[in-house]
Formats: structure tokens, C-alpha cells, sequence
């Protein structure tokens, strides 16, 4: 064998450059071996394996000497998947009982766990994974034991022990009597090894939690060792290494001893918590932020605990924690660093991620004790944050941003009558200075926060509304002044009517446009759309004035827009378009018998919205924004108002996608049928529609490379279909067009493109789902018609589905959602058992017999959907592992 050859090269290398290339031909050598013996052992014969393996160790002892670390390495892993391969049962006693180096031995045991569960070796029979597993089970104590001998490094004990605590079921009562447990704690000591004992410490956690009974011999035992840690000196460190070993260990033992902790026999676990929350007070944030799922764990099981009474008196145990834990969410987690403007940016974004999780232990911490408690508590800190910095804000801002950062988390518990620390909060934020971009993007935020408590105490209003406006002047302050602003109208009342003063900002806004970021701007008119709709409802106003004080400056913009030469689309005409579709969403005005002040709109836009995608056509952006216009515009108005003007939506969407052949077409059509499907007076006109649309579709998609190259079209046109059927499928199950339609479903299956894919399916899926249902109606020409189809194309799908289990054609959904293959051969075969077992008996013609035989006896068994779902994904293990032999053995 070459490889064998390259590592028995024994002559010296007469320079640097000669002597790096041996290596890297040496090391190719063993990673060729390593893939080999993972993939390919099957090939050879058995009685070849031994010599294999004895050949690999004489290199591995020959190179430790020479002491090449990657070689070795990659030499214990081969003679490590090769060991699984051949079931050398008795690799364990055989490599302590050698008479080699203790080192050989200690760097195959260090990699033989992870060898044997890794998923890229290939086995013949998955049992003898198992088989090994068993036994490196049963060897562990012979391993811990021959670890104990060893007088070299202790890092090498550590990387070995490790490695079987995680890939190796231990037996917890192997490792509560090993002296290796007590010496791995002391090593925490030892800087040297803090960092491999606290990764097997942390192992041991969570490979071991309390609310197993057979753990809770080794749980009695880890505790104590624990205790003596000197976490008070540890956690007064500035070596950050010390602080995250210390800090990963008690988080880990929190959650690992989480039922001890809410046992109200264990008082003693209490002292965990205590640990966990100074780990929360660390002075480095990021390690700091790794107890943040400790917390989440914790309330989330303490609210799960019944009954009440035991709850609450847990609760009671811990708020004293609780308490000091929202302190140091206010005090240093949520808190600013002072060199913000000097992070790089992922820190900044790793920054925001943790902000966000404090966030939700602080709203915990709130479920948990009750609003009053907490607001107080942040209340204070608030306050005597003020108090700290009075006069020198601009310069020490971070306290007071995270404690209102803090109170914002909890405004959803806050009632509307709390009369203490909110009206002290809004009085504050006017005087906040305005050049702090951080502290006015959180005040802002809070304003919109508590915009239903502000409903209720306007009178604080006032200076709020123009920090707002003046908000939106600032990129980095906008998007939060903006959802305020949207908020404040939200909870517009009578008494605190917001129609006006925002109608008056917003008119502001759009006479320049461009100056705010469209996002904001869309936000503030929604705000001003939605306190326009309770001024009309509290006037009685008809709603006309205001779509047209509003949508007038828009239509004036996009005609004058699609009148210049160098219009772009993106620039004019969409953000136009999306700002008609905020009025359309949430500017509600009462419609009378004859009209809708909607529905004029629409009709108003009609002629720019098709001049714009007749000059435009293939803009996909363009022909989404519109057809987003009209799909909320039918759903605000109602099918009943907007039926006058269906015929002219229905034709307009026609002749758009026969001109531009733009799959968000097809979607409005969708949603056409949709809202008018069940509704018989719209059956022709719904299906004319859709023939029309196949047929310009189905005249550029004509093979499987057509398909290819427009996903989208597939995707929408099979969701259409779908709909169809299943709202209005009598006119389309009659037709020509459903043989049409399979046909090139047939095709689509074949997709590699995970939508265009599963809107097929779901077509498919109804189709058969209509199948079933005619049984219980008496429509004898629809049942023919679909039965003939099925016939007719059934073999073509049933075999696309049964290769994509086998891995010939995509599977991207296999037995989730509706449109699945699962899906369609379970309710196939409830339609047509013999057909289906014919059609999947040819399909399987070159799987394995025994796989054949399993999947047939599965459809035979008239299995529920969740049992053949099972069967499914057996079947398609099962292909896959024949697969992977069938590729190697070419």
C-alpha cells in the first residue's frame, strides 16, 4: 500500500524544505488511511484487518518517539476507527497491557470515544457501534484506573477524561470512586490545568444532572468537592481565565443541580444560587452574561412547579437573590461599557445580543416577584443614579440608560394607575441631554413602551412629543422615536387625541422625502393612520377627508415620478407604493352601502400602478409592492366591498403576468381565491383566471431546466393551483388543465429548490386530500375525471417521491406541513392502496430487498400518519446507509 510505504520511510532529509515535505507526504499518508479505515474497511477482508491494525500501531509507537503531534494524532484515529470496524472488543486491556509506551496508549484512548460515535464512520451493521459503545462502557474503570499510572503531563489525564465523559456513558459510580474526580477539582488550583479541569468539571455537570436517581451518588460526592473551591478569592481574580473556568463550573452546577435547588428539602442548594449570582456580578460582561440561561432555566421551572403553595414558598427562598440579581442587571449587565465608541463591531453586536437576554431575566425576575417589587427596586437605582451623577450626565450617562433600559423591559406587568417611579421617569427624559445618542434611543424606546400608561397621564405628554420629533433628526435615535411616535398613537384617546399634532409631523416629514429613513416614515404614518381612525371613530367623521389629505401628496409624488425620464423604481415608485399600503392597512374609515373611501383610493392609484408596471415589467420588487397593495386592500375593505372592482383586479393581474411573467402575480391571484373561492357566482371567473395564468406560464416552462431557471413562477403557480383546489376545485378537477398540471408537478418535484419544491407537494397534496373528500359527496364526474389523472401520472409521482427518500432526487420536506411526501403517499394509499403498492413496488425495483420488503409491509399495515412518518424516515436511514456503501464500493 503507497500509504503504508510513505510512512515506513526512513531516509534523513538533507534540508529544512525536504524535511517539511516528508512531513506533509507522512501526515497526507495517515489522513488517507484515517478516511479508509472510517469508510472503506468493508471492502477488505477480514482476515487482513488484524495486520492492518498492527502495522498502524508499529507507526504510531515509531512517531511518538519521534514525537510528531499531528501524525500521532491522526495515526490514533485510524487505529481507533478501525478498532470499531473490526470490533477489536479487547482494544482497551490490550493497550494498557502493551508493552509500549504509556503515550501510544493514552492517544488512542484520548480519540477511541469520539471515533466510535462519529457519524462519518461508515458501518456495515450499526450494531457494532453499539457493541463498542457497550464496551467502552464496561472498560472505563480499567481506563481511569490506567490514567491514575500515568507520571507524565497531567494535561494529557484531563484531555482523556474528558473525551470519555462526553462521548461514553460512564457509569456514574466509575467515576464518583475515582481519585481522578478529587485530583481534576484540586487542578483548578493549578494554572497550568485550570482550563482542561474546568472543561472535564463542566463535563461532569452536565453529563450528570440531579434529577436522575442513579446520579445522586455522584451528585452527594461533587458538591462537597465543589464547596471547598475558593470561589470568594477565584471571583476577586482580574486573570479573566481564572474568572470563566470559576464562572462556567457554578453556572453549569446550577443547571445541572437545578432540582435541588427547587426542592424545598435541599436549603443547603440555595448556596448555588448565591454563587451564581456573584458569577453575574463579574466586572466582564462577557463572562459575566454565561449564568444568563441559569436564570431563564430557573423561572422557567420554579413557574412550572405545582401546587402554588410549594411555588411561592420557593420564590420567597430566592428573592433575596433575585433581588441582588437586578441590581447587577442595572448596575453592570445591561450597563454601557465607557469605551463603547471604541468596540469593534461584532463586539457591539455581541453587546446588543446580551442586552437583549438581561432584558429577559430582568421581565423574569418580574413574573416571578411582582411588578411592584421590581419597580421599586429599579426605581431606586434610578434614582440614586441621578442623584450620583447630578450635573455630569453627558460624561456618565451608563447608569442612568440601563436602569431605564431595565424599567422599559417590564412595562407589559406595570399598571396604569403606578403614580411613583413613571411620572418621575418622563419628567426626566425631556431634561436628559440631547447629545447622548445611546440614552435618547432608550428614552425613546420607553416612551413608546409605555405608551398605553401615557394614554392614561397625557398631562405628561407634552414635552414628550417634540423629543420625539427632534429624535427623528438623529440616524441612530430615529427607528426608536419613530415606533414610539406609532405606539403613542396607538393608545390615541379622546383625551390624549395624537390625529392632529402626528398628521402635522408626518405632512412635515413627506414634504421632504428622503431625509428619514423609509422605514421610520412608514412607521410614523402608521401611527398617523391609526389616530386618524379613532379621531373618525370618536367624530363619526365619513374618513374621506383624511385618506385624501393623506394618499393625495402621495399620488401627486408617483405621477410626477413616472413622468421623468430617468425614473427609478426603487427610489420613486416603491416607497410611494408601500406608503399607499400603510394607509391602505390601517387608515380604517366606515364604509357606506355605495362606496368605500378604500376602495376610491384604489381605483384613484388603478392608472399609476399600471402605467408603472407596464413601463417597469421586469422589476420582481415592483410587482411585489403592488400586489401587496391589493392583496391589503381586498382584506381591509372585505370581499363583499371590494367585489365591484374584483373583474378589473382579476384582469389587471392576468395581463401583468402574461407581460412580465413575475411570480408575485400569481400570488395576488392566490389570494384572490382565496377571499372569493367558496363563493359560486366566482367559480368561472376565478378559474378563467388561473387558466389563463397556466397557459402563459406553462409557454416558458417547458422542461426541467425551464423550471430551474424560474423557482419563483413554479413555487407561486403550484400555490395557486393548490388554493384552487382546495377552495374552489370542481371547474379545475374537470378540466384538461389538472393532467397539465401534474405533469409538470412531475417535473417540479425534481427542483433542487426547497420552495418551488414544497409548492409542489402541496399541490400534489390537496389534489389527493380532494380525492378523499369526494368519497362523501356525490360527484361522480369530478371523482372520474381525478381518478384518470391519477392513473395516468400516479407512477411518475410515486416514483419521484420514493427517490427523493432514496436520495436520488431532493427531500426538502419530508413529513411536516401540508405538502409533504410522507404526506402524499400516506393519503395516496388511503385513496388507492393496490395502485400505490404497485407504483412504489416498481419505484423500489433496485432498492435493497429487505429495505423493499419494510417499506411495502408499511403501506400494507395501514399504519397512522405519525407511524408511517416513522416508517419513512427508517426508510430513507436505512437508503442512505446503503447509499454511502454503494458510492464507496465504486
Amino acid at each position: 500500500m503507497v500509504c503504508d510505504r510513505l510512512l515506513q520511510e526512513t531516509s534523513a532529509p538533507v534540508n529544512p524544505h525536504e524535511a517539511t515535505q516528508q512531513q506533509q507526504r507522512r501526515f497526507f499518508a495517515a489522513q488517507t488511511l484515517h478516511t479508509k479505515c472510517r469508510s472503506d474497511a468493508h471492502q477488505l477482508p477480514p482476515t487482513t484487518l488484524p495486520s492492518l491494525r498492527d502495522s498502524l500501531l508499529n507507526h504510531l509507537n515509531r512517531y511518538t518517539i519521534v514525537g510528531d503531534v499531528a501524525l500521532t494524532n491522526r495515526l490514533a484515529m485510524c487505529i481507533s476507527a478501525l478498532a470499531v470496524q473490526m470490533s477489536w472488543l479487547s482494544i482497551v486491556p490490550d493497550l494498557v497491557g502493551s508493552s509500549s509506551p504509556q503515550s501510544v496508549a493514552l492517544q488512542v484512548l484520548k480519540v477511541l470515544p469520539e471515533e466510535c460515535a462519529s457519524d462519518r464512520l461508515v458501518l456495515v451493521d450499526e450494531n457494532v457501534r453499539y457493541h463498542m459503545r457497550d464496551n467502552l462502557v464496561s472498560s472505563s474503570s480499567m481506563v481511569f484506573q490506567f490514567l491514575q499510572s500515568w507520571e507524565g503531563s497531567p494535561d494529557k489525564i484531563y484531555e482523556v477524561l474528558h473525551t470519555w465523559i462526553r462521548h461514553v456513558p460512564v457509569q456514574p459510580a466509575v467515576i464518583m470512586v475515582s481519585p481522578l474526580l478529587k485530583a481534576t477539582v484540586q487542578a483548578l488550583t493549578e494554572p497550568q490545568n485550570l482550563e482542561l479541569a474546568a472543561d472535564v468539571l463542566v463535563e461532569i455537570l452536565r453529563m450528570y444532572p440531579s434529577h436522575h436517581v442513579v446520579n445522586h451518588g455522584l451528585v452527594e460526592r461533587m458538591i462537597p468537592l465543589l464547596s471547598k473551591l475558593p470561589f470568594d478569592q477565584a471571583l476577586r481574580s482580574e486573570d479573566e481565565d481564572v474568572l470563566r473556568a470559576y464562572c462556567r463550573i457554578i453556572t453549569e452546577m446550577g443547571e445541572s443541580y437545578m432540582s435541588l435547588i427547587l426542592s424545598l428539602q435541599q436549603t443547603d442548594a440555595s448556596q448555588i444560587v448565591g454563587w451564581v449570582v456573584r458569577c453575574s456580578a463579574i466586572p466582564e460582561t462577557e463572562i459575566a452574561s454565561i449564568t444568563l440561561h441559569f436564570w431563564y432555566r430557573m423561572v422557567l421551572d420554579l413557574e412550572s412547579i405545582e401546587p402554588y403553595d410549594v411555588r411561592q414558598e420557593l420564590i420567597d427562598r430566592y428573592t433575596l437573590h433575585l433581588l441582588e440579581l437586578i441590581d447587577i442587571c442595572t448596575s453592570s449587565l445591561m450597563r454601557y461599557p465607557s469605551n463603547m465608541d471604541d468596540l469593534a463591531e461584532d463586539r457591539v453586536d455581541d453587546l446588543h445580543r446580551d442586552r437583549f437576554y438581561v432584558s429577559e431575566t430582568v421581565e423574569d425576575c418580574c413574573r416571578l416577584l411582582g411588578e411592584q417589587v421590581v419597580l421599586q427596586r429599579l426605581g431606586n437605582s434610578l434614582q440614586n443614579e441621578c442623584r450620583r451623577v447630578d450635573g455630569n450626565v453627558p460624561s456618565s450617562w451608563q447608569g442612568i440608560e440601563s436602569s431605564l433600559a431595565c424599567i422599559q423591559t417590564i412595562h407589559r406587568f406595570v399598571p396604569s394607575d403606578e403614580a411613583e417611579l413613571l411620572p418621575f421617569c418622563f419628567q426626566l427624559i425631556p431634561r436628559l441631554p440631547p447629545e447622548v445618542e445611546p440614552l435618547r434611543y432608550t428614552a425613546s424606546k420607553m416612551i413608546g413602551k409605555y405608551a398605553s400608561w401615557l394614554a392614561s397621564h397625557s398631562e405628561l405628554l407634552q414635552p414628550l412629543l417634540p423629543y420625539l420629533a427632534q429624535g427623528l433628526s438623529i440616524n441612530s435615535c430615529a427607528p426608536a422615536a419613530a415606533v414610539a411616535i406609532k405606539e403613542l398613537c396607538g393608545c390615541s384617546t379622546q383625551q390624549m387625541s395624537m390625529g392632529e399634532p402626528v398628521l402635522q409631523l408626518y405632512n412635515e416629514i413627506s414634504s421632504n422625502p428622503g431625509n428619514l429613513d423609509l422605514q421610520d416614515e412608514l412607521e410614523v404614518l402608521e401611527g398617523a393612520c391609526r389616530a386618524a381612525s379613532r379621531q373618525i371613530q370618536d367624530t363619526r367623521d365619513n374618513g374621506s377627508s383624511f385618506v385624501q389629505r393623506i394618499a393625495q401628496p402621495i399620488g401627486t409624488r408617483l405621477a410626477g415620478s413616472l413622468a421623468e425620464p430617468n425614473c427609478n423604481p426603487r427610489q420613486h415608485i416603491i416607497p410611494e407604493i408601500e406608503r399607499l399600503t400603510v394607509i391602505v392597512r390601517f387608515l380604517h374609515v366606515p364604509s357606506t352601502p355605495n362606496s368605500h373611501p378604500i376602495i376610491e383610493l384604489i381605483k384613484s392609484s388603478w392608472a399609476l400602478l399600471d402605467a408603472a408596471s407596464n413601463r417597469f415589467p421586469q422589476d420582481n420588487n415592483l410587482a411585489e409592492k403592488i400586489c401587496r397593495l391589493h392583496k391589503h386592500a381586498l382584506r381591509t375593505c372585505g370581499s363583499a366591498a371590494y367585489a365591484p372592482i374584483l373583474d378589473s383586479l382579476i384582469n389587471e393581474l392576468v395581463k401583468s403576468f402574461e407581460r412580465s411573467r413575475q411570480s408575485p402575480f400569481l400570488y395576488a391571484a392566490s389570494i384572490c381565491v382565496t377571499e372569493y373561492g367558496r363563493d359560486p357566482s366566482c367559480a368561472q371567473k376565478l378559474f378563467d383566471m388561473i387558466s389563463a395564468m397556466a397557459a402563459t406560464s406553462f409557454s416558458f416552462l417547458r422542461d426541467l431546466n425551464d423550471l430551474t431557471q424560474h423557482p419563483d413562477v413554479v413555487e407561486e403557480l403550484f400555490y395557486l393551483m393548490g388554493r384552487m383546489v382546495s377552495h374552489c376545485p370542481d371547474p379545475l378537477v374537470k378540466s384538461p388543465m389538472l393532467q397539465s398540471l401534474f405533469q409538470c408537478a412531475v417535473v417540479g418535484m425534481q427542483l433542487d429548490h426547497r420552495d418551488a419544491n414544497k409548492g409542489t407537494l402541496n399541490f400534489v397534496e390537496n389534489a389527493i386530500s380532494y380525492g378523499l373528500s369526494l368519497r362523501e359527496q356525490n360527484k361522480p364526474e369530478c371523482q372520474q375525471a381525478l381518478e384518470l389523472v391519477l392513473l395516468s401520472e400516479g407512477q411518475a409521482i410515486v416514483t419521484n417521491l420514493t427517490r427523493a427518500l432514496m436520495g436520488d432526487l431532493p427531500a426538502h420536506c419530508i413529513d411536516r406541513g401540508h405538502g409533504s411526501i410522507a404526506g402524499i403517499l400516506w393519503k395516496l394509499n388511503l385513496l388507492s392502496h393496490a395502485h400505490v403498492t404497485q407504483w412504489v413496488g416498481a419505484a423500489l425495483a433496485t432498492a435493497p430487498e429487505q429495505v423493499r420488503a419494510d417499506f411495502l409491509k408499511a403501506l400494507d399495515s395501514g399504519l397512522p400518519r405519525e407511524d408511517f412518518n416513522a416508517a419513512v424516515h427508517a426508510f430513507m436511514r436505512a437508503c442512505k446507509r446503503h447509499r454511502k456503501f454503494h458510492k464507496r464500493t465504486i
